[in-house]
């Protein structure tokens, strides 16, 4: 019996160290620390190896910031986040005093045809509506045909005037729709060239002030820039925080400014003003209405500023742009062009 005993004794020690080293062999092999260790490495890996292409693939601003952050301390990224703002009262004297663009030419909602042209236009169409349907009244009356059908033809042409004063008390800007497409379409490079312009000073603002750009598409139809802030405040329901503010307006107004120094007036900035004007009401806290104007005019001045101290930069991205480069080319040829001017 005590054989017996003692046999089972030695049994149950041998299972119990057999389980300890199992155990042990458990921990050594799936420990969590060496797995914290290797995200560890493969992150600072990640980062050591960052490169503008990186961009290209990134779906979220806390990636895009990450790599753009890491190009920075490498020294490949010196415009990124590079410019600070201290927003102030600005005049609109001050904004054309500085800028050495007129009055007009800085007010959006300022039309290319001026009360004279379209006085000139109408007067262009009475007279023209008058003698065509006075030439349908003759010319039907020869041919013989139906005196019904040349009543309604004469009718319908003399119409024509009121047509048109009728359209112009609405919206007078469909008038001359139809010149801005023929002018579109006769002049398809130019076009594109100054919306190539338009995109770049909003990508090169963003990027001054560290604001990530989500894409960039450069078409056959027309070049857009796309930037990650601008889509989030635009969500439904979506505020923006005051120390936001200062930073978007700039790039919001950015495309006007460029287009206004380039060409004396700005044609694509309806839909960037909007934006603007929606994120100045979606301010929180709120802002009065007096400073919501002074900081569009400091957002404007801004804009210029930047574009005017990067010039060299704003013009590489044009060029990018132009050539259909995607975000992480232009944001490169922006960086290599600006480092090339301070060594000079």
């Amino acid at each position: 019996r005590r054989l017996v005993i003692m046999k089972m004794r030695c049994c149950t020690m041998l299972l119990l160290v057999l389980l300890s080293s199992v155990r042990s062999m458990r921990l050594a092999t799936f420990s969590p620390i060496p797995r914290r260790l290797h995200s560890r490495t493969l992150l600072v890996t990640a980062n050591s190896a960052a490169s503008f292409s990186d961009l290209d693939c990134v779906q979220n601003r806390d990636d895009a910031v990450r790599i753009l952050n890491t190009l920075k301390d490498d020294g490949s990224a010196q415009l990124w986040n590079s410019f600070r703002l201290a927003p102030r009262p600005v005049s609109l004297r001050e904004v054309c005093q500085t800028t050495k663009l007129e009055e007009k030419v800085l007010d959006p909602t300022a039309s290319e045809f001026s009360i004279e042209d379209i006085s000139s236009t109408f007067i262009k169409v009475v007279v023209g509506a008058t003698a065509a349907s006075f030439a349908w009244a003759f010319l039907s009356d020869l041919a013989g045909i139906d005196a019904g059908l040349r009543f309604m033809g004469t009718y319908l042409i003399a119409g024509v005037p009121i047509g048109v004063l009728a359209v112009g008390s609405v919206a007078p800007g469909i008038l001359f729709l139809p010149i801005e497409w023929f002018r579109a379409a006769a002049d398809k490079e130019a076009t594109f060239e100054r919306r190539a312009k338009h995109e770049a000073a909003h990508l090169l603002t963003a990027h001054c002030l560290g604001i990530p750009v989500s894409s960039v598409s450069a078409n056959a139809k027309t070049p857009e820039v796309v930037i990650f802030d601008e889509q989030a405040v635009q969500q439904p329901g979506a505020l923006v925080r005051s120390v936001d503010l200062p930073s978007l307006a700039v790039v919001a107004m950015s495309g006007l400014m460029a287009e206004a120094d380039a060409y004396g007036g700005s044609k694509g900035a309806s839909a960037d003003l909007k934006v603007l004007n929606e994120m100045l009401l979606r301010t929180s806290p709120p802002i009065p209405a007096k400073e919501q104007q002074d900081m569009a005019r400091y957002a404007a001045l801004m804009a210029w500023t930047i574009i005017k101290k990067h010039e060299v930069a704003y013009d590489a991205v044009t060029s990018a742009l132009l050539e259909g480069k995607g975000l992480a080319e232009c944001l490169k040829v922006a960086e290599e062009a600006e480092a090339l001017q301070k060594t000079r």
